[in-house]
Order: structure tokens, then C-alpha cells, then sequence
């Protein structure tokens, strides 16, 4: 029952992700993170089967790692949105991925943005996104309190929102949130939202 959303605000991006790792009837831990640091100005949330999440964001993460060690300049956003579209595209006929994508990044000349890509390798440039059964409350939500310019304030209080409706209407409802922000000051995690805490290992 994976949940993950984001939206962009007044020179940020932020994204928010359930932390369950789930298989089946069998919750196995409460505290794995799904948005990756791509560099040091884009992050990229992800949902679907562990196995594809995990082997694909760090594939494109090495890539974009790869490339500016090459050229000596960065991906920008879009570019790096497009390049994760292209892998998924050519994927798609051979061994394609079970996974979803929000993709935040901050351009000194473009500022921020957001894009929301999908399994079978659609990409569009959004300034809310969400994935998952989360995503039934959440675009609810965010189509009645989101509007352009959001200060970081107004916005962490909108992923509040979200996150009490997942939990008070979803069936199943991941119990942990991980908050995480992109902006001129670079990509970084903002906060948890915890309501179960792992036990501590002996």
C-alpha cells in the first residue's frame, strides 16, 4: 500500500514517501527510505516491486553520477527526467520495471520542478504528483488546498494533510513518512512523520 507524492512550491520541491517495506500480508520494516539523493539538487521518489525500485534509482543515480564526472557539468532536471524516461522506455520490450517515479530538482536557471513518470515510460512536468493507493486521498487533497507559490510552511502543513487522510481512510495505511526537500540550498530530508518506531535491536 505504497504512498508516494510530491509538489513544488516557491523555489522548492518537496516529496514525501511511506516507509513500509511490504510483501504480501507481511509488514518486513518500517523505516526503508524511497527517495534517493540523485545529486546534489534532485531527489526521486519511488513506488512499486522493491526489487525493481531499488536496482532502477540507483541505476540512474550511478548514471547521472556518470556523467558529470565525464562532462563536468551536471544533468539538469529535465534532463535527467528524460534520461530516466529513455531507460524505461527501452526497458519496456525487454525486461520491463514495475516502478513509478517523482522526479524534484532545483535549476539555478529554472528553478524548481517536478516530474511524474510511470511505468510504462510517460513523462509529464506537474506541480503535484502522487503514486500509489495514497494517491486517492492525497490529489483529493491537494486539488483543494495547493496553489502556485506555496511558501515551505504552507506546504509541509498540505503533506500533513495528506498524511493524516492516508492514515485516518486508508485501509492499510503505512504508519511512517519520510518529508524530504529540494531548493537552492540543495537536496536534503526535512522530516519523519513516525508513528511506529523500529525496536531497537538488543
Amino acid at each position: 500500500m505504497e504512498c508516494v507524492f510530491g509538489l513544488i512550491g516557491n523555489g522548492f520541491a518537496i516529496v514525501a514517501a511511506d516507509t513500509s517495506a511490504v510483501h504480501s500480508i507481511l509488514v518486513h520494516k518500517s523505516n526503508e527510505d524511497k527517495i534517493m539523493v540523485l545529486d546534489s539538487y534532485k531527489l526521486i521518489a519511488a513506488s512499486g516491486e522493491p526489487g525493481d525500485r531499488v536496482q532502477f534509482t540507483e541505476y540512474i543515480q550511478k548514471n547521472v553520477a556518470l556523467y558529470q564526472f565525464r562532462n563536468g557539468i551536471p544533468l539538469t532536471t529535465a534532463a535527467a527526467a528524460n534520461f530516466t524516461r529513455g531507460e524505461l522506455a527501452a526497458a519496456l520490450r525487454k525486461n520491463p520495471y514495475s516502478v513509478n517515479f517523482l522526479l524534484a530538482g532545483y535549476d539555478k536557471e529554472t528553478g524548481p520542478s517536478l516530474y511524474y513518470i510511470d511505468y510504462i515510460a510517460t513523462l509529464h512536468k506537474v506541480e503535484k504528483g502522487a503514486f500509489g493507493y495514497g494517491s486517492y486521498f492525497c490529489l483529493s487533497m491537494m486539488d483543494r488546498h495547493f496553489h502556485s507559490g506555496m511558501s515551505v510552511e504552507e506546504a509541509i502543513d498540505l503533506v500533513d494533510k495528506c498524511i493524516m487522510e492516508i492514515r485516518s481512510r486508508l485501509v492499510v495505511a503505512p504508519p511512517n513518512f519520510v518529508i524530504k526537500i529540494v531548493d537552492k540550498d540543495g537536496a536534503r530530508e526535512y522530516a519523519w512523520r513516525e508513528s511506529v518506531r523500529e525496536a531497537l535491536a538488543a
